[in-house]
C-alpha cells in the first residue's frame, strides 16, 4: 500500500455492509451474493468512472483494481473488472460511430445496467479463438445469436438475476453472412432484466469456488435469440486476419492482466500486516523458567513476514514501473502485453506462495477464512487464471521473444546479480531453441522450451521489479532482502555459476533480515491497512468479541452410560451405532 493513499472508496468502510468481512456463515450463498452487488453498487459510485477514465486508462481504473477493498470483498472487484475493464472497454470505443449507443453506455458507466464479456466456452478455454457461438446474418439485417451444443455455453461470467440489475453481455460468436465465416465478433445482447431472464437466454449457477467469496459464476447458452440490426460491434466483412482481428477485438484482457494483478499489493499488505501484528501479540514459553516470548522472536515466523514486507514495496515500486509502459501507445501492441504478462507472473508468484506461507506461520488460526488470509489465498488464485492464464499467456510470450518477434525494454542495471541469472536463463534457453529443428509448434519445442517459458517470465520480473524499487527511492534494506528471497529461487543457478555459495545466499538473507526486523512495527504500520484488517487475532479484544458472537451449544445432559463408572461394559455395539453404520452404507 502506498502510504497516505486514498482511495474513493475509504468511506464505505463505515457503513455496516462494508463492515463485516462476511465469513458471513449467518447468510446463504444467495444473500451473500446479493451482498458483494450491493457492494459493487456503492463502490462503482464512489468512483464516479467516466468514459474517458475506461479508454484512456487513467489513475482511477488502476486505483479501482489496487483498492484495499477488495480484501473485504473481492467478488465485488470481480464485478466491477468485467463491467469496466473488459465489457465497457470493449464497447466504448466504437460510440463515436454509433451514437446511438450513448444511453446504454452511461447507464453502463453508472452501474444502472451491468456489462459482461462473455468470451471462453465450456470447450473453449485457452483456445478461445475455437469458439462455437454463432452470430448468424439475417436477409433483414438482424442477427440470430445460437448456442450449438451444451459445450458451446458460455463459461464463467456472471450471468444471474440475483443482482436485480438489468444485465448486458459483450458475447463473442463466430459471425455468419451467406453461410460463410467472417471472422469472430463481439454482439451486444441484453441477458436480464434484472428481474428475468431475457428471451432465449438461460443461465446454469455453478458451485462457488472453494475458498473465496461466492459469485454466481454461470454457463449461459442461447437458444436462436435474435438481435436487431447493429448488435455486431465491428464490421460484418469478412476477416482477412482471423487471428489478428480476433487479438485486437479482445486485447483489453492484457489491460485486465496487470490491473487484476494490482491487487496482490492489497492482498499481501493485509496479509502481512494479520500475520506480523498477531506473531507479536501471540506468545509462548520462553527459555527462561515461566518466562513467555512473542512467536516473531523465532527466525522461522520473522522470514516470511519480513519477505513479505519486501515484497509489497517492491511490487508497488514495479507497478508504477509498468503501467506507464502499458499505456503507452507508441509501444507495439505485443510489447504491452508483455509488460502486462511479466508483471501478473512476478506479482501472483509472490502474492501465492507468501500468503501460503503465512497462512501456515498463523498455525490452526490461519485455516479459517475469518482470518482473511487463506481466503485472501484462494482469491488470488483465481487472479491466475482470469484475464489470461498465467502459463499460457508465459508461454506465449517467451515463445515469441525467442522467435525475435519483439523485444522487451533492456536492463538498467545488467552488472547485478538477477540481470545476470535473467540472462544466464536467456542463454540457455536460446541454446536450445537452436537446436530444435522443427517449428514452435513441434514436439521438441514442447518438451524442450515450454517448461521453461513460466520461469524465465518470473525472474524477467524479477529483475524488473528490483530496478524499478531501486530507481524509486524503496529503502534499501527491503530491496536487499528482495534481492536475497528471490535469489533463494534458484539457488542451485548462482552455484553452478559460481556466484554465490549456499552459505553466501544464506547470510546475504540474514543480514538484510536484521537490517528490517528491528523495524518491523514501524513498516507493518507504514502499509495503512489497519481499516481493512478484520480478523479477529489481531487482537485479544477483537478474538474475545469474536468469540463470543460463536453460535454456543450447552445443555443438562447426563454424561454417557459407557463413561460413568457405576455403568456395565458394553458387551456389544450399541443399537444406535449399528444403526448409522446401516443407513450410511
Amino acid at each position: 500500500m502506498t502510504q497516505g493513499k486514498v482511495f474513493p472508496s475509504k468511506a464505505l468502510l463505515q457503513l455496516p455492509l462494508f463492515q463485516d468481512d462476511g465469513s458471513t456463515e449467518q447468510y446463504s450463498t444467495k444473500q451473500q451474493i446479493e451482498r458483494s452487488y450491493a457492494r459493487a453498487t456503492l463502490v462503482a459510485r464512489a468512483y464516479e468512472f467516466t468514459l474517458d477514465d475506461v479508454l484512456r486508462m487513467n489513475g482511477k481504473l488502476w486505483d479501482l483494481h489496487a483498492d484495499p477493498i477488495s480484501s473485504i470483498d473481492a467478488a465485488t472487484t470481480t464485478i466491477l473488472t468485467i463491467h469496466y475493464n473488459l465489457a465497457l472497454g470493449t464497447l466504448g470505443p466504437i460510440l463515436t460511430t454509433r451514437p446511438d449507443l450513448a444511453p446504454l453506455i452511461q447507464k453502463l458507466l453508472k452501474f444502472e445496467i451491468i456489462g459482461q464479456f462473455m468470451l471462453t466456452e465450456v470447450e473453449h478455454g485457452l483456445d478461445a479463438r475455437q469458439i462455437e457461438t454463432t452470430a448468424t446474418l439475417l436477409p433483414d439485417g438482424s442477427l440470430e445469436l445460437n448456442t450449438p451444443h451444451p459445450g458451446a455455453a458460455k463459461y464463467m461470467p456472471p450471468v444471474t438475476t440475483i443482482s436485480g440489475i438489468p444485465t448486458i453481455g459483450v458475447v463473442f460468436s463466430r459471425l455468419i453472412v451467406d453461410g460463410k465465416f467472417h471472422g469472430i465478433r463481439p454482439v451486444v445482447v441484453s441477458l436480464t432484466d434484472g428481474k428475468g431472464m431475457c428471451k432465449g437466454v438461460s443461465s446454469r449457477m455453478v458451485p462457488p469456488r472453494s475458498g473465496s467469496k461466492p459469485l454466481d459464476h454461470s454457463m449461459t447458452s442461447f437458444d436462436h435469440v435474435r438481435l436487431p440490426p447493429g448488435s455486431v460491434i465491428g464490421s460484418l466483412e469478412e476477416s482477412t486476419d482471423v487471428r489478428g482481428d480476433f487479438l485486437k477485438s479482445i486485447w483489453r484482457i492484457s489491460t485486465g492482466g496487470l490491473a487484476l494483478s494490482l491487487g496482490t499489493v492489497s492482498f499481501l499488505s493485509v496479509g502481512v500486516y494479520i500475520a506480523g501484528k498477531y506473531s507479536l501479540r501471540r506468545t509462548v514459553s520462553g527459555p527462561e523458567k515461566g518466562s513467555k516470548m512473542p512467536i516473531i522472536g523465532f527466525r522461522t515466523q520473522q522470514l516470511p513476514i519480513l519477505h513479505g514486507l519486501a515484497q509489497v514495496h517492491v511490487l508497488q515500486a514495479f507497478s508504477k514501473f509498468a503501467i506507464p509502459l502499458f499505456r503507452d501507445r507508441n509501444l507495439h501492441m505485443n510489447v504491452r502485453h508483455g509488460i502486462s504478462t511479466i508483471f501478473k507472473a512476478t506479482a501472483l508468484q509472490h502474492c501465492q506462495s507468501t500468503l501460503l506461507a503465512l497462512e501456515e506461520r498463523c498455525g490452526a488460526q490461519g485455516l479459517f477464512n475469518y482470518n482473511q488470509i487463506v481466503r485472501g489465498h484462494a482469491d488470488m488464485r483465481g487472479v491466475c487464471i482470469a484475464e489470461g492464464d498465467i502459463l499460457a499467456i508465459s508461454i506465449r510470450l517467451i515463445s515469441e521473444l525467442l522467435q525475435g518477434k519483439y523485444c522487451l525494454p533492456k536492463p538498467k542495471y545488467p552488472d547485478c546479480l538477477l540481470c545476470k541469472h535473467e540472462q544466464g536463463l536467456w542463454k540457455e534457453a536460446r541454446d536450445r531453441y537452436s537446436k530444435l529443428s522443427g517449428t514452435h509448434r513441434s514436439e521438441e519445442f514442447n518438451n524442450a522450451i515450454l517448461p521453461l517459458c513460466r520461469p524465465l517470465a518470473e525472474f524477467i520480473g524479477h529483475r524488473m521489479a528490483y530496478e524499478a524499487a531501486v530507481d524509486q527511492g524503496v529503502d534499501p534494506a527491503l530491496v536487499e532482502l528482495y534481492e536475497a528471497g528471490v535469489i533463494k529461487l534458484d539457488s542451485s543457478w548462482y552455484v553452478e555459476n559460481g556466484l554465490l555459495s549456499r552459505a553466501e545466499q544464506f547470510d546475504l538473507e540474514s543480514t538484510a533480515a536484521n537490517k528490517v526486523l528491528p523495524d518491523l512495527e514501524r513498516f507493518l504500520d507504514l502499509l495503512d491497512v489497519a481499516e481493512y484488517a478484520t480478523a479477529p487475532i489481531l487482537s485479544e479484544k477483537s478474538w474475545n468479541e469474536f468469540v463470543l458472537s460463536l453460535p454456543q451449544f450447552s445443555g443438562n445432559s447426563e454424561p454417557l452410560e459407557e463413561l460413568r463408572s457405576d455403568s456395565p461394559k458394553p458387551t456389544s455395539m450399541s443399537e444406535t451405532v449399528y444403526r448409522k453404520i446401516l443407513f450410511w452404507r
